[in-house]
């Protein structure tokens, strides 16, 4: 295999490099490079950026002059390929050797495009578009594409809903613009993952089906599946603040939104701590909401490896994509479920994809406010003087909701 490697192919980019649909294929400059050992191109909807790592036997191991990568050229802007199909963009990271009696192996692992969003500051001091003391948005596409920018990147949505408007927010000196999209993204309720181009994509839980999916037996080669209840509750609970300085008024004073998993065999309760310092109970039923839905979600989950990098109509396995389970071993049955991840693997043993697949609601997106203290710097300063607290009148007492009213399910 090695004897194939450092073939050079003429074209321009985009082309494929042979007739093989699963050959895999580095592209920098003009040379595509073939023939390697082993391949690992790893692609997540949950995980930025993209990587890969490609292995070859040195065929000069003892001629300093010819290498199959000189170590300079690290940082070249790089094009994986299967086939034809353009699989990772980005660059080259690293060139490693590891040498042993038995082996001199070359090893060349990179990254996405996007991995300068996330090893990166964003440059809030010199960038036209991020200065500031505090910055606001159209929406979350409009802030990508600024953020991107400056690294020559693109932003693109895969849906035609673009969310609501960024209000003001703040940006803390020294933070990656990935960490100020994530964050952003929570509160716009988006997914955010690199494509096969390297371009930053901003999307919802995935509702496209592959053509295929995986069957036991077929093409499943091995899975591993888990059901578990560990780390799931019976009870969701969102309360103002951490002191129940509120149980004198009402026992449940100091809830602000709860939520009950009918399926749970025995009383469990999850309390948490609303983030939004507002008085709007909507963000925090959301959350008590999403905090069910993903735990139910994730409490599903199946690790399988494929013997095919393709479903039936020869697209190569995407991430955010529904395919359908069929597995009676897994006690799975037409589960149509999201891909997760998908690994590209060849080696010694091989071509394999190995997939994790979930739920849907195991990939939705956790609802958040921008900060804790927004809201507070757009209210007024309290009064020097405030006016000494009212007491209630017995009358009073008496009229006011019901203070010792029935616990919901769960709490009795």
């Amino acid at each position: 295999m090695s004897g194939l490697l450092n073939s050079l192919f003429s074209g321009a980019p985009g082309v494929g490099t042979g007739t093989d649909q699963d050959e895999v294929s580095i592209q920098i400059k003009d040379r595509h490079i073939t023939g390697w050992e082993s391949v690992s191109i790893s692609r997540s909807v949950e995980q930025m950026p993209n990587a890969f790592q490609l292995t070859a036997a040195d065929q000069w191991p003892d001629d300093p002059k010819k290498v199959i990568f000189f170590p300079g050229q690290a940082g070249e802007p790089t094009i994986l390929r299967i086939g034809k199909d353009v699989v990772l963009t980005g660059y080259t990271d690293r060139y490693a050797v590891q040498v042993s009696p038995r082996q001199h192996d070359v090893i060349i692992s990179g990254r996405g495009k996007c991995q300068d969003l996330v090893d990166c500051s964003a440059d809030v001091i010199r960038s036209k578009d991020l200065q500031g003391a505090s910055l606001s948005a159209a929406n979350l596409l409009d802030m990508a594409k600024r953020l991107c920018k400056p690294f020559d990147l693109q932003a693109r949505s895969a849906v035609a809903d673009l969310g609501k408007p960024i209000p003001q927010f703040t940006v803390a000196i020294g933070e990656t613009s990935y960490e100020i999209l994530e964050r952003l993204a929570r509160y716009s309720g988006f997914l955010v993952y690199e494509d096969e181009k390297g371009d930053l994509v901003l999307d919802r839980v995935g509702t496209e089906k592959m053509a295929s999916g995986f069957t036991m037996p077929g093409n499943i080669e091995s899975a591993g599946s888990s059901l578990s209840i560990d780390q799931r509750f019976s009870d969701y609970v969102a309360v103002w603040q951490s002191v129940n300085a509120y149980v004198e008024i009402n026992p449940l004073g100091n809830q602000r939104a709860a939520v009950h998993d009918d399926h749970m065999p025995r009383y469990r309760p999850r309390i948490m701590v609303s983030e939004q310092t507002d008085n709007d109970t909507t963000l925090a039923q959301r959350r008590v909401e999403w905090e069910m839905a993903r735990r139910m979600g994730r409490s599903q989950a199946v690790n399988l490896t494929c013997d095919s990098w393709r479903d039936t109509s020869g697209k190569l396995w995407q991430p955010n994509k529904k395919a359908k389970i069929n597995a009676a071993a897994l006690k799975l049955k037409d589960e149509e479920w999201i891909i997760g991840s998908v690994t590209f693997r060849k080696d010694q043993s091989g071509t394999h994809a190995d997939l994790v697949l979930m739920p849907p609601d195991a990939f939705s997106v956790e609802p958040a406010p921008l900060y804790l203290w927004n809201r507070q710097l757009e209210q007024p300063p309290p009064s020097p003087s405030p006016s000494p607290p009212t007491t209630q009148t017995p009358a009073t007492q008496q009229s006011s909701p019901q203070q010792n009213s029935e616990l919901p399910p769960g709490f009795r």
